[in-house]
């Protein structure tokens, strides 16, 4: 919870001064950037978490590897996050400050879970179900489970829509298991 509350912090404080400045569309790409470049390279992870590599070492070598390609709000503020020792929290950070985004312009993740892939008819119907429903902008990402047999299982905000065949089974076998007939002799 600590690392979470601490990420949201500077996630604002970021999220605050690329609004006051203008720059809240490229920022939000720079923390993409930074989140997917951390999750694909495991030695930067350990790099950042590494408590015996020196400071000065890990500014040079985020310097190297974003300097051309974020905006310069963006490199000072990892330059701040590792100055003041906070370089393990980058990852959150980034993800903190994506939310934040979101929120501010009205964009509600949804997951939807099917047993097969989707038509684009189908995401197209579902995004504007969703869109009537919570009357903002939808990121609809898929997942196939095989595991639901049939039918499907939307997950938004913390709300779950539970379709699936084999949900249904679990509460016909639930019901099942219940015997309300006692005999009395």
């Amino acid at each position: 919870m600590h690392e979470k509350l601490l990420a949201k912090r500077y996630a604002k404080a970021a999220f605050d001064l690329a609004v006051e400045m203008n720059i809240m569309e490229q920022v939000k790409t720079d923390m993409i950037l930074v989140l997917d470049t951390c999750n694909k390279s495991k030695d930067l992870k350990l790099l950042l978490k590494s408590p015996v590599i020196h400071t000065a070492k890990k500014l040079l070598i985020i310097d190297k590897i974003f300097e051309d390609h974020v905006e310069k709000l963006t490199r000072k503020f990892l330059d701040l996050i590792i100055k003041q020792k906070r370089e393990s929290y980058i990852m959150e950070i980034a993800r903190q400050f994506i939310e934040l985004y979101k929120e501010y312009k009205n964009i509600t993740t949804t997951y939807l879970r099917t047993p097969v892939k989707i038509s684009d008819d189908i995401r197209k119907k579902v995004i504007s179900l969703m869109e009537e429903h919570t009357q903002g902008e939808i990121e609809l990402i898929t997942e196939i489970d095989k595991d639901l047999i049939g039918g499907f299982v939307l997950d938004f905000d913390d709300k779950q829509f539970d379709a699936s065949l084999q949900s249904r089974i679990n509460k016909l076998r639930k019901e099942f298991e219940v015997n309300y007939y006692f005999r009395d002799y």
